[in-house]
C-alpha cells in the first residue's frame, strides 16, 4: 500500500502574528498591524486590519515574525537549494514542508503581488514519471471544484523538468496538528467542520470525483471556524474504468474496509474516512488502534478489530452522534449513507443549535403571552360556567360537568401542537427555542411534560375555580400547589446557578435565542 506524506505535501499553512510585513501591490514590504493595517510608504496604499484578515494571511511575509505560543509553529528551512528560485512567475521563498512527493514552499506571485503555496516536484526514482501523473491529477481535480472548503488550485506549471502547481495560501494549522496539540475539538465544532467537508466531497461528486485520502492532515484551517480540503492527489473518478485500475493507495487507519478487501472506491469509502476523521476530532483518538510492526498486520488488524467507542458513553454527547458514527463506520458501504445530501442531513439534525442562553426578560414575556393566551382561550369556558351557577337552572349539575370537561380542548390542541413542532405564539414572538441539554431540538415526547410543568397556572387556576363550586377546601389544596411551583420556579431561576426554570431541570432542557442554523420550529 502506498501512504501519503503525513505533512509537507498539502498541508501549507502559516503562523499568525500580531505584526505583520505586508507585500504591496506595488513590490515593496512593510510593517503593518494586525487590527489597524498600514499604508505603504513607497506608493502610499492603504491596507485595512479587515483587509489582513480577510486575506488569510496570502500577502503577508513570514520575515521577522514571531508567531504566539496557541498558533501553530512552522518550521521554516533559512536556506535552502530552491529558495529564491523562480517558476514560472512564482519567486520562492521560504520552505513550509516537505514529503514523498517534493516540497511546499511560501513563494511570491510577481504577476499578482501576493504569497501563495508552491509545491514542487522532486525528480528522483524510478516512479517518478507516476508521480508527476499524479500530482497533475491533483491539480486538476482540484482546479475543477469552486467551493469554499477547497483549496484553490492557482496554476499548473513546469520550470525545465521540474513540474510545480501553486495553490492557495492558508493561515492553518491542519486538524492533525489542532488535535495533536491541542486535544479533542468541541462537539458542536467538529459537527460544523464535518458538515463542511461533506459539503465539499458532494460537490465533488458532481464532478465524478472522490477524494479517497481524507484525514485531518489533509483538512487545514482557512480562517475562524472554517476547513478546506486539500490534496487531491489520491484523486479517483468514480466510475472507474480499465485504465485506472483499483490499486489501492491512502493512509491506513482512513481506508475503508472493502479497499483492503479488494472492492472499488466510492463516495462510501470517503464517508468512512470521513467518519475516522470525526471520530478522531471528537475523541483526539482513532476509532480502532493499529496493532502489528508490519503493514500487514496493521491492515489485519483493522478487518479483525471493532470501534472501541467510550464507555459509558459520555454524557455531554448525544445518543444520535453514536448512532451516526456508527453508520458511516459500518463495514459494509451499503450500510453508510447513500449520498451526501442524507448525510449532510443527519448531520445538520445532530448540530447543536444556538447556544446563546435567552435572558430573564424576553422569557418572562413570552411566558406571560402564553399564559394570557391560554387563559383567554378558557375564559369563555370559566364564564359560561359561573353564569349558569348563578342563575340556578335546574340542569346546571348537568351542564357545568359537560362545560368543563370541553374545556379541555384547549389544553389538548395546545399540547398537540407542541407535539406536532410548532413554537407557542410567546417564544415565537420573542424568538425563543427549546433545546435539549446537548442543544439539539427535543424530542417531541420531552416537549409535551414540559408544557404541562411550565403552563400548570393556566392549567389548575380554572380546575381549582371548578372546583371551589363544589368544595373549597379542594380548590385551596390546588391554589396553594400552585403558589408552591411558582415559588420553586422563582428559586430554581433566580438562587441556583444555572439558572433555568424548574421544569427545564425536570425535563433536562435549556431555552435558548432563536438565531443561526434551525432544526424545528419548537
Amino acid at each position: 500500500m502506498q501512504e501519503s506524506p503525513p505533512d509537507a505535501d498539502s498541508e501549507v499553512h502559516l503562523p499568525v502574528a500580531k505584526d505583520h510585513v505586508y507585500h504591496c501591490v506595488c513590490g515593496h514590504e512593510y510593517a503593518v498591524e494586525a487590527q489597524r493595517g498600514g499604508q505603504c510608504p513607497f506608493c502610499f496604499r492603504r491596507v485595512s486590519g479587515e483587509a489582513l484578515q480577510d486575506a488569510y494571511e496570502a500577502t503577508v511575509s513570514l520575515t521577522s515574525l514571531q508567531s504566539s505560543a496557541r498558533d501553530c509553529e512552522v518550521e521554516l528551512s533559512p536556506v535552502d537549494a530552491m529558495t529564491d528560485q523562480v517558476f514560472g512567475h512564482f519567486k520562492l521563498d521560504k520552505q513550509l514542508g516537505q514529503g514523498g512527493m517534493g516540497a511546499v514552499y511560501r513563494a511570491l506571485d510577481t504577476s499578482l503581488q501576493r504569497y501563495v503555496a508552491v509545491k514542487v516536484m522532486r525528480k528522483k526514482g524510478d516512479d517518478f514519471s507516476k508521480r508527476v501523473d499524479d500530482m497533475l491529477r491533483e491539480a486538476v481535480a482540484q482546479a475543477r471544484l469552486n467551493h469554499p472548503n477547497v483549496v484553490t488550485i492557482y496554476y499548473v506549471g513546469r520550470q525545465e523538468e521540474e513540474p510545480f502547481l501553486a495553490m492557495e495560501l492558508l493561515p492553518g494549522p491542519t486538524l492533525a496538528e489542532r488535535i495533536r496539540r491541542q486535544g479533542a475539538i468541541p462537539y458542536p465544532e467538529a459537527i460544523e467542520y464535518c458538515i463542511q467537508v461533506a459539503s465539499a466531497l458532494r460537490h465533488a461528486t458532481i464532478f465524478d470525483l472522490i477524494h479517497a485520502d481524507i484525514k485531518p492532515a489533509n483538512l487545514i484551517f482557512a480562517g475562524e471556524g472554517r476547513v478546506k480540503i486539500s490534496d487531491f492527489g489520491l484523486a479517483r473518478m468514480q466510475k472507474i474504468d480499465a485504465s485506472q485500475g483499483n490499486a489501492l493507495a491512502g493512509t491506513p487507519a482512513y481506508v475503508a474496509p472493502e479497499l483492503l478487501r479488494g472492492g472499488a472506491y466510492s463516495i462510501q469509502s470517503d464517508m468512512y474516512a470521513l467518519g475516522v476523521t470525526l471520530f478522531e476530532m471528537v475523541f483526539a483518538r482513532l476509532p480502532i488502534e493499529l496493532k502489528g510492526e508490519s503493514l500487514q498486520a496493521k491492515l489485519d488488524s483493522l478487518l479483525a478489530s471493532e470501534i472501541a467507542f467510550p464507555n459509558p458513553w459520555p454524557a455531554a454527547l448525544p445518543r444520535e452522534f453514536k448512532t451516526l458514527l456508527q453508520r458511516l463506520l459500518a463495514r459494509n458501504p451499503e450500510d453508510r449513507y447513500s449520498n451526501y445530501d442524507k448525510l449532510l442531513e443527519a448531520l445538520r439534525e445532530i448540530a447543536p443549535v444556538s447556544t446563546t442562553p435567552a435572558g430573564f426578560a424576553p422569557r418572562l414575556m413570552a411566558y406571560s403571552v402564553d399564559q394570557m393566551c391560554l387563559l383567554a382561550a378558557m375564559a369563555p369556558f370559566a364564564i359560561s360556567i359561573f353564569s349558569i351557577q348563578a342563575s340556578r337552572i335546574d340542569s346546571r349539575q348537568l351542564l357545568i360537568p359537560i362545560l368543563a370537561f370541553a374545556s379541555l380542548i384547549v389544553p389538548a390542541l395546545y399540547l398537540f401542537l407542541i407535539y406536532r413542532g410548532w413554537p407557542s405564539l410567546g417564544r415565537y414572538l420573542f424568538q425563543l427555542r427549546i433545546v435539549e441539554e446537548h442543544g439539539l431540538p427535543p424530542r417531541r415526547e420531552q416537549l409535551v411534560p414540559r408544557e404541562v410543568l411550565r403552563n400548570a397556572f393556566a392549567w389548575f387556576f380554572p380546575l381549582a375555580l371548578y372546583i371551589s363550586l363544589q368544595s373549597v377546601s379542594i380548590s385551596k389544596g390546588i391554589e396553594y400547589s400552585l403558589i408552591a411551583v411558582l415559588g420553586l420556579n422563582s428559586i430554581a431561576l433566580f438562587l441556583l446557578g444555572r439558572r433555568k426554570a424548574l421544569h427545564d431541570y425536570l425535563c433536562h432542557s435549556n431555552v435558548v435565542l432563536a438565531i443561526n442554523k434551525s432544526h424545528s420550529r419548537t
